[in-house]
Parts: structure tokens; C-alpha cells; sequence
């Protein structure tokens, strides 16, 4: 499926193009570090912006959503530049329209940019996993150690002993600063994710389902194919 993969992506340069650039924007507003700007790679990565991986809910929706809010509008608009007079009102030589050549890279640009416009494999799955999924059996001992390592801190600092009771004479004689306080060095928290909370779950159901079937879909070239094979039909049939 890779190689299917990577041949959708190369007949879809374009949008697979932007899909990239559009996810590298948002991964800049939701200060994700990008880690590759080569946004088209012989590999499973081809028409994506490689980040750091989203940690919460929120930053992992916005994610699946942000990119594709431009990657839609503008392939909507260049299918609607082209689809009317091309395959509606058959308006398929020259001398009949005068725009006939520039409708036909409008049609390709369209059909790439829309076939673009669902979220990576990998991002979706993770999208998906943040709404309801749980920790695995590695980020659980990760945050068991977390608590053991910060109740060791804590355990650790000794107890101020009660001063004995002085007379104010002997207090004043035997004054002396009081010894700085040092905090205990706490463990850092390990980098695990933060789930989303049932009302979100609920609400936000059909949109993480359309992301995830988007993706997969896209991750066959499926919607390539179909594009590729309606049109064609379209022009044969007409």
C-alpha cells in the first residue's frame, strides 16, 4: 500500500504540497516543533509536515481541523472554476471557451487540493487515542515511578525540630538567622497524554469518526482513485 500510496501523493503534487504547508502553519500556531519541512518524501510521510506529537485533546482536534479549513475552500473553489463549464455545459475546445486551458489546471488543482484534505494516518490514530484511548503499559509505569520518585522528595526533607521555650533575655543574646529553607529537586513529569473528558467525547464524536475514516481513506489513495475514475467517467459518458 505504500507504493499506492506514494503514486497518489506524485498525481496529486499539488494539494499534497499544501497539505503539508497548511499542517506546518497550524503545528506554528499550536506550538508544535516541526522536525522536517520536506513536505514531500519518498515514504509514508509524503504530503506531511513531520511535528511533535500532540499531547492534549485539544491541540490534537485542532490539528486534524486547522489545516484543512483553507485546503477545502480553495479546492472547492478551483472544482467550481472548472466543473461548470467543463463537464456540465461541455465547453470542451477553444474556440467555444476561451478559458478552456486554464480550466483544465483549475480541474487539476481542484481534484489534487480536495483529495489533500484529510489528516495524516498517524495524527488521526493519535487523535482518535487522546478522546478514548488510555495510557499504555509503558506511559502507566512512567507515571508510577513519577509519584514514587515525588513522594521520596517530599519524604526526604527533614522537620524543623520546635525551639525550646527561652527567656526574652536569652532569646535576644542567642538570636540567630533563620536557616534558608531549600526545596526538595523534584522529578520532571514524563511526557504522557492528557485524555479528553466525556462531554467532549460525546459532542465532538462525529467529527473525530470523520477524521479517522478520512485518513484512512486517504491513506490508500482512495479518494485519488475515485477522483481519477469519475472524471474520467464523466468525460466518456457525458
Amino acid at each position: 500500500m505504500k507504493t499506492l500510496y506514494l503514486i497518489t501523493k506524485i498525481l496529486t503534487y499539488p494539494g499534497a504540497f499544501m497539505k503539508g504547508f497548511w499542517e506546518h502553519v497550524a503545528c506554528r500556531i499550536l506550538k508544535l516543533q516541526v522536525t522536517d519541512r520536506r513536505y514531500l518524501r519518498p515514504n509514508e510521510s509524503c504530503g506531511h509536515a513531520a511535528h511533535a506529537p500532540a499531547m492534549t485533546p485539544a491541540k490534537a482536534f485542532l490539528l486534524s481541523f486547522l489545516p484543512y479549513i483553507a485546503q477545502r475552500i480553495l479546492g472547492w473553489i478551483f472544482l467550481g472554476a472548472s466543473v461548470a463549464p467543463l463537464l456540465l455545459f461541455n465547453l470542451h475546445s477553444p474556440a467555444e471557451n476561451p478559458l478552456f486551458v486554464f480550466q483544465i489546471v483549475a480541474l487539476f488543482l481542484g481534484i489534487s487540493i480536495i483529495c489533500n484534505a484529510f489528516p495524516q494516518w498517524e495524527d488521526a490514530k493519535r487523535h482518535w487515542r487522546l478522546f478514548y484511548g488510555a495510557l499504555t503499559p509503558e506511559e502507566g509505569q512512567a507515571m508510577q515511578e513519577y509519584s514514587e520518585a515525588l513522594l521520596a522528595a517530599f519524604d526526604a526533607v527533614p522537620e524543623a525540630e520546635a525551639p525550646e521555650a527561652e527567656t526574652p533575655v536569652e532569646a535576644e543574646e542567642q538570636a540567630e538567622p533563620e536557616a534558608e529553607i531549600i526545596p526538595p529537586e523534584l522529578p520532571e513529569l514524563p511526557d504522557v497524554p492528557r485524555f479528553a473528558g466525556k462531554a467532549g467525547k460525546i459532542v465532538l464524536a462525529p467529527c473525530n469518526a470523520y477524521f479517522l475514516a478520512g485518513a484512512w481513506l486517504e491513506r490508500y489513495g482512495i479518494p485519488a482513485i475515485l477522483a481519477i475514475v469519475i472524471t474520467a467517467a464523466v468525460l466518456v459518458f457525458r
